[in-house]
């Protein structure tokens, strides 16, 4: 069963209070007010937590952030997993050679299974020429390492991959197919924008092509057990999406994530 999960922002909220909507979880977007986040959410569904906290957390950091308060929110949210980013940035993370940052992604999973009760996913994340995360942090081999060393799952982020693939001048197909797709037990999907320094992540609404490419990947997926809305409520241009905005993208969702279980 693939069930479906949605960013818990206001305009969501509001939406559970007069419709039925498809889904099996909410998603607490990263926030420094998780407890409050979590604890509103719980009311409706159980909760993915994918972070806790000051937001920004990655498991290439030296630390994991209110260890406390991160073993509260796994009791309350009913969560099946913990999920981290895989964002080493040298000015926060400390200089580290590719081994070294593989032994600490491995040592933070082993916390955060020891903290939580719960497995671990990492989430791929995207590249840009200009900024700090180095190339091959992105890399399918090092990726598929770090999953490996770590003991933990893939939580595959759509609109990461598909910016990573434009900044390092590859097809995102054959990106995706390069990747350790047997690991994948979450999708997050969202809608990049092609903006004038390149491709970026900016959680807008879904198009055509990123429908498109979850139909491509959802059969190559044999662990899929999430799939997550990742929208912020923005339009294409920025704008307020409106209620219609949710409403067709979860429908949608729904529809391509049942033809995928009726097509297994």
């Amino acid at each position: 069963m693939i069930r479906l999960a949605a960013n818990g922002t206001p305009e969501l909220f509001e939406l559970l209070y007069t419709h039925d909507l498809p889904l099996d979880y909410i998603k607490c977007p990263l926030s420094p007010d998780s407890r409050r986040e979590v604890l509103r959410a719980r009311h409706y569904l159980p909760v993915l937590l994918h972070g806790w906290g000051p937001p920004g957390y990655s498991l290439t950091m030296p630390e994991i952030p209110e260890p406390g308060l991160l073993c509260e929110l796994a009791g309350l949210s009913g969560t099946p997993f913990v999920s981290a980013h895989l964002d080493y940035l040298p000015e926060r993370d400390g200089e580290l050679s590719r081994e070294a940052l593989l032994g600490r992604v491995a040592s933070s999973a082993s916390r955060l299974r020891a903290l939580t009760g719960k497995e671990v996913l990492l989430e791929n994340l995207p590249w840009y020429a200009w900024k700090s995360r180095p190339r091959y942090t992105t890399d399918p081999a090092f990726i598929a390492q770090a999953l490996e060393r770590s003991g933990s799952d893939l939580l595959l982020d759509l609109a990461h991959a598909r910016v990573a693939a434009w900044h390092r001048g590859e097809e995102v197909r054959d990106y995706l197919a390069a990747l350790p797709l047997g690991r994948v037990r979450e999708v997050h999907v969202s809608g990049p924008r092609l903006e004038p320094e390149g491709l970026r992540d900016r959680h807008r609404s879904l198009s055509e092509e990123d429908y498109r490419l979850l139909e491509w990947v959802m059969p190559r997926l044999p662990r899929l057990e999430v799939l997550t809305l990742e929208y912020m409520g923005w339009g294409p241009g920025g704008e307020a999406g409106g209620p219609e905005a949710w409403l067709e993208q979860l429908e949608a969702l729904e529809r391509v994530r049942d033809a995928q279980m009726r097509a297994a």
